[in-house]
C-alpha cells in the first residue's frame, strides 16, 4: 500500500519535475527512505515470528503446513524489501545522500529512532 504511494508520487516526479521545488524534492526523498526503513525493521523480526508461529503440542503434519505458510510469509516480505531497495527511486535517493554526504561529510549527526517517536508514521 505505502509502495504504491511512493510509485505515484514518483511518477508524479517524473512528469513535473521543473515544478518541484528542493523541498518537495526532499519529502519524497524522505518518504521513501522512511518506507525502506520500515521495511527493513520489519525484516528484523521475520524469523521470530515465524517461531512464534509453530506451537510445540501439534501434530507433525501440521506443524509443518504451519511452517510452510510462514515460510512464505517471510518470502515474501524478503521480496517487499528487495523490490523496494533495488528500485529506480530508492537507488536515486541513496545516491544522493552519498552525493551530499561526500560534499559535507563533517556536521553530519547520526539519525536516531529514540530522537524521532514518529517515525513509523508515513504521512
Amino acid at each position: 500500500m505505502a509502495t504504491n504511494q511512493i510509485k505515484k508520487a514518483g511518477a508524479a516526479v517524473e512528469q513535473g519535475k521543473e515544478k518541484l521545488t528542493d523541498e518537495e524534492q526532499l519529502e519524497l526523498s524522505m518518504k521513501q527512505l522512511s518506507l525502506l526503513h520500515i521495511k527493513c525493521r520489519e525484516l528484523r523480526t521475520t524469523l521470530q515470528h515465524m517461531l512464534d508461529t509453530l506451537p510445540n503440542n501439534v501434530s507433525a503434519d501440521d506443524m509443518y503446513a504451519r511452517f510452510l505458510k510462514t515460510i512464505g510469509v517471510a518470502g515474501n516480505q524478503i521480496k517487499d524489501f528487495s523490490v523496494l531497495y533495488n528500485s529506480e527511486e530508492s537507488k536515486k535517493v541513496l545516491d544522493q545522500a552519498k552525493k551530499s554526504h561526500d560534499a559535507n561529510p563533517k556536521g553530519i549527526k547520526p539519525w536516531r529512532a529514540r530522537d524521532h517517536p514518529d517515525w513509523l508514521d508515513l504521512d
